[in-house]
């Protein structure tokens, strides 16, 4: 681009606010434990005149000149005001996330703008995410690490953008404090066909979720590319095969018409067994995990359990402790004589843990939580125990 075409456009831009030619578009993410949307990127779009202007050409204009400071505020607003008329027709759950430059991250006022748009907006913190990327934080390790813990003080989440490229260290998946990763589309676009390359991808999605991070996968453009992430327990895909980049209204629409992510396994191949005598524990566990996919059985007892075990083929076991005619040790531990390939679960209280820890050193139990339970830490353990389940199911060997 020759200097006086880069001078206009720059000019053009600076009023580009002003003038209301900025619009945010959305790209949903796709869950892959329940096929949803879950959430959305949200991305600039300039309208200079009658022509939509791609971030290619503008973008490294605003970052060379300064620009970028300003219009990323903006964005930051826009993304809060969006969240905040969707909480008023009913969609109070979603996620958008926004890219932050390194520009951004410079000025030294990030956080400040954050925490005005969220109150300017009467937004929940945790409906925003900043996607940040490793080579930025990388410039001033110690600032950054003190930044995003001032921002997740705020309680807004923070994701690792274009994981693979950069700096890509392991390490800093551990130094800085964050939610989520998203893994380069270069990364998913060779990942089907060069044994390196997926050998790559299983270890950072193996990683991320030993350090409890969430796992996005972006540019998904081809069924093959799908079914081999959610092979490899990829959390969310991002991409033209789920969606593209559209306005607000397109994207309502695809939130109205329940678009999910195609090829969802089949329910029996995901299905959880809740065992408990108390028809309220079970609503509870039932309605927690509403959203998540599940074909979910219930039992009210532990006979009734090693019944429709005998029917049914189940990958996972939650198991009440204190249950009239056999506690859930007990059953657990038939569980896994009889039922070898179910991994198990315990809810128990404080005064059953010396006969819990007694039957995970037996292994008859694979996870215990207290009640009351986390939903969320309980809801991860969950998905982490189906994972487990396919990894432990895939290196049996096949019968002959």
């Amino acid at each position: 681009m020759s200097q006086a075409p880069a001078l206009e456009l720059e000019s053009d831009l600076s009023q580009a606010m002003q003038r209301g030619e900025l619009e945010l578009f959305f790209q949903a993410k796709g869950d892959l434990h329940n096929g949803r949307i879950h959430g959305a990127e949200a991305l600039l779009r300039w309208w200079r005149g009658e022509r939509l202007t791609q971030p290619g050409e503008f973008i490294p204009v605003a970052e060379k000149s300064g620009l970028i400071v300003p219009i990323g505020a903006w964005v930051i607003d826009a993304a809060c005001a969006y969240l905040q008329t969707w909480a008023k027709i009913g969609i109070g759950d979603t996620r958008l996330a926004v890219n932050v430059s390194a520009r951004q991250l410079l000025a030294g006022n990030l956080e400040a703008v954050v925490s005005d748009a969220l109150a300017r907006h009467g937004v929940r913190p945790e409906c925003l995410e900043l996607e940040l990327t490793e080579s930025m934080l990388m410039d001033d390790p110690e600032a950054a690490s003190a930044l995003l813990l001032r921002l997740k003080d705020i309680g807004v989440k923070i994701s690792l953008d274009d994981f693979g490229t950069g700096y890509s260290c392991f390490a800093n998946l551990s130094r800085f404090p964050l939610d989520a990763l998203k893994i380069d589309q270069s990364f998913v676009r060779l990942m089907v066909e060069e044994a390196n390359t997926a050998a790559i991808v299983a270890a950072i999605i193996a990683l991320a979720h030993r350090l409890g991070l969430r796992v996005v996968a972006e540019g998904v453009e081809t069924e093959a590319q799908l079914a081999y992430l959610r092979r490899l327990g990829c959390d969310e895909i991002q991409g033209f095969l789920f969606s593209r980049p559209v306005p607000e209204a397109d994207y309502l629409a695809l939130l109205a018409q329940g678009k999910t992510v195609s090829g969802q396994p089949e329910e029996a191949a995901r299905t959880l067994l809740l065992v408990d005598d108390e028809p309220a524990i079970l609503s509870a566990l039932r309605r927690m995990l509403r959203q998540e996919g599940y074909r979910i059985l219930t039992a009210n007892n532990a006979v009734e359990g090693l019944e429709r075990l005998a029917l049914e083929p189940v990958q996972v076991v939650i198991s009440d402790q204190r249950m009239p005619g056999m506690a859930g040790t007990e059953f657990l531990s038939r569980v896994k004589t009889m039922h070898p390939d179910c991994l198990r679960i315990i809810l128990s209280g404080q005064a059953e843990l010396p006969a819990v820890l007694d039957a995970i050193n037996d292994g008859a139990v694979y996870k215990f939580f207290t009640k009351p339970w986390d939903d969320a830490h309980l809801r991860e353990r969950i998905r982490e125990a189906f994972r487990v389940q396919a990894v432990l199911a895939s290196l049996k060997p096949s019968r002959p």
